[in-house]
């Protein structure tokens, strides 16, 4: 009986793990993209927030921020569902 349940749990814990790959593989496209844009906007040029430059430099950090605020919401619709599986594995265990 042991020996039917472990092979039961080592089907779900691959299961498991090939979603964790399939979900891993999307954040680090989602990263890689994220990083991309952020490569445009280092620290040192936030002085350009002021004169002239001010307005299009803004645009683009107005775009960034869409962009990680995308990425968050991202995030969190994963993280319900990993707390829904985990409640879902929870009520039938």
């Amino acid at each position: 009986m042991l020996n039917c349940e472990l092979s039961c749990l080592s089907a779900m814990n691959e299961d498991r793990h090939e979603e964790n790959l399939s979900e891993n593989k999307q954040v680090s496209k989602d990263q890689r993209e994220l990083d991309m844009c952020a490569e445009d906007f280092p620290v040192s040029n936030l002085g350009q927030l002021m004169g002239s430059e001010a307005s299009n430099y803004t645009a683009g950090l107005e775009y960034l921020y869409e962009k990680m605020l995308a990425k968050i919401d991202s995030l969190a619709r994963q993280v319900e569902k990993s707390n829904a599986k985990v409640l879902e594995q929870g009520k039938r265990g």
